[in-house]
């Protein structure tokens, strides 16, 4: 159970990630493709994504993914110093890329609908789970550090 919990997340992200690129071939939709930009793009989200979770396993946290066991430390090191969502941007950052790379209108449909839900999810669910488990060092953390875009000082 614990293993089908810790796939199960991404693997429903990369069932909706594939099924909304492959609306392009069954509609014949065709994005703008520009690869000199997207690629980067999808290699910067790739590379927050591994530094975010690469941050939880080193501290023995397991997963960051927001359904598997919870975790017992906040995290507040690597890009969480400057944004409580940094996951969120590697995320978007991977699925604009593909999109980009590849031409796919269908790939921007999910951008949107994955920014829509992550902005019902994160307050609404999430940081009330966080303020729960965590008290006053969360909210101390979430007055000093921004949800979605960073301060840089």
């Amino acid at each position: 159970m614990t293993l089908l919990r810790a796939i199960g997340f991404p693997l429903l992200i990369l069932t909706v990630f594939f099924g909304c690129w492959r609306l392009d071939r069954v509609f014949g939709w065709r994005g703008v493709e520009i690869p000199w930009l997207g690629v980067p793009l999808f290699l910067a989200g790739l590379a927050i994504i591994l530094w975010t979770n690469g941050l939880f396993l080193s501290l023995g946290e397991g997963t960051a993914h927001p359904f598997a066991a919870k975790t017992t430390r906040l995290v507040i090191a690597g890009p969480y110093r400057y944004v409580r969502n940094p996951m969120m941007w590697g995320v978007g950052a991977l699925i604009s890329g593909t999109a980009l790379w590849v031409g796919s209108a269908g790939l921007w449909i999910a951008l949107a609908v994955f920014l829509t839900l992550i902005s019902l999810f994160v307050p609404f669910y999430e940081e009330r789970d966080m303020e729960r488990r965590f008290g006053e060092e969360y909210r101390d953390y979430c007055r000093r550090v921004p949800r979605w875009f960073p301060r840089f000082r």
